[in-house]
């Protein structure tokens, strides 16, 4: 899939996190996304780590969305 792909389905699925999701959450997700937009190399080892986070603790994370 392609950069521009995963953008699109990225913006379509930040539509439909519910609002009562914890806001601590959403800001996390939204300077993850930040870190990555400015397209430096530290942010991108940042964003690694935070991905990385991400998916250890995705099944706490998928428990707090809800």
């Amino acid at each position: 899939m392609s950069t521009k792909e995963l953008k699109e389905k990225m913006l379509a699925r930040i539509k439909d996190i519910p609002d009562q999701a914890p806001p601590s959450m959403v800001q996390h997700v939204l300077d993850a996304i930040e870190e990555l937009a400015k397209g430096e190399k530290i942010s991108m080892d940042r964003m690694a780590r935070f991905l990385r986070n991400m998916e250890e603790d995705k099944e706490l994370l998928q428990r707090l969305a809800q």
